[in-house]
């Protein structure tokens, strides 16, 4: 079990009890912490189970996380989640049946549930819940979000670790490199975590313009071809389908989504400008 966390000390401890609470027995996985923070220090107040031990990665970024735990992870089936999430109380012992029926280089991409932070959902959190962690959708593309990836190390063997340049979108790189080499991916709607959705703009903000700093990354390599900067002022076509045809929305909540959209292509426009004509070093934020 690998979880990345960074400056996420208040929310790892629900992980941490939902592993704790697994149907199957604690002497049966290990889990690895990949402290990403700067500093190695961890709190006072956090418990760790018998199973559990923390490691230190002071290199900046998830995957380079991920890639030390996997450095050091002594088992052979790996259990990949973040520190905000709840992974169900079976989400080991169904990953395992799952991924059983698949060849050793596969891969499983378990469902994503996304929740409220409280009794009813904010225009952002049902802008996050129509179009984040849609594992479904990127299973169609050959990979999946490594909030929930279940696979082994054979396939690590096979496709090599995570890059670490960008700060996001190497579990896509990842598992797209996976699918060229052969490795299959199912989704498992049994192999369930649940994900808090980022409930203000200013979180959703902070996620758009890291979305564009890895876009631009892959634009300076060479890996995507350059979109037109004005293109970044209207939300795609295909986000503004989701949100018109998504069956659990209001006609009222589509139009707040819709208008939401708009605001955060804006801060992605800002961003573009900002990466391509004013700076060369994308923020990790």
């Amino acid at each position: 079990m690998i979880i990345p966390t960074y400056e996420d000390w208040h929310v790892l401890p629900k992980c941490l009890d939902c592993l704790a609470n697994q149907s199957i027995a604690q002497d049966r996985f290990e889990v690895i912490v990949a402290n990403n923070n700067p500093s190695p220090d961890l709190p006072a107040t956090l418990k760790l189970a018998p199973n559990v031990r923390v490691i230190h990665v002071p290199t900046p970024g998830s995957y380079a996380a991920r890639n030390a735990a996997l450095r050091e992870a002594r088992g052979y089936t790996l259990f990949f989640t973040d520190s905000d999430c709840q992974p169900d109380r079976s989400w080991i012992e169904n990953g395992l049946a799952a991924l059983a029926r698949l060849r050793p280089i596969d891969r499983i991409a378990g469902e994503i549930e996304l929740f409220p932070k409280g009794e009813t959902w904010t225009t952002a959190e049902l802008c996050d819940r129509v179009h984040a962690l849609k594992q479904d959708t990127y299973v169609e593309e050959g990979w999946c979000a490594t909030a929930n990836l279940v696979t082994t190390r054979a396939a690590f063997d096979l496709v090599g670790p995570f890059s670490e340049y960008a700060f996001s979108g190497g579990d896509s790189e990842w598992g797209l490199r996976a699918a060229e080499l052969g490795s299959q991916i199912v989704l498992s709607d049994a192999t369930l975590i649940r994900h808090p959705a980022r409930d203000s703009f200013a979180a959703m903000a902070k996620k758009a313009r890291r979305l564009v700093g890895n876009f631009h990354q892959h634009e300076v390599l060479g890996t995507f071809e350059k979109r037109a900067l004005f293109s970044y002022l209207i939300p795609t076509r295909n986000a503004l389908l989701r949100t018109a045809n998504d069956p659990n929305l209001t006609e009222a909540e589509k139009l707040r989504v819709f208008v939401f959209q708009y605001r955060l292509a804006l801060v992605k426009f800002a961003e573009c400008v900002r990466l391509r004509y004013l700076s060369r070093t994308p923020s990790r934020s």
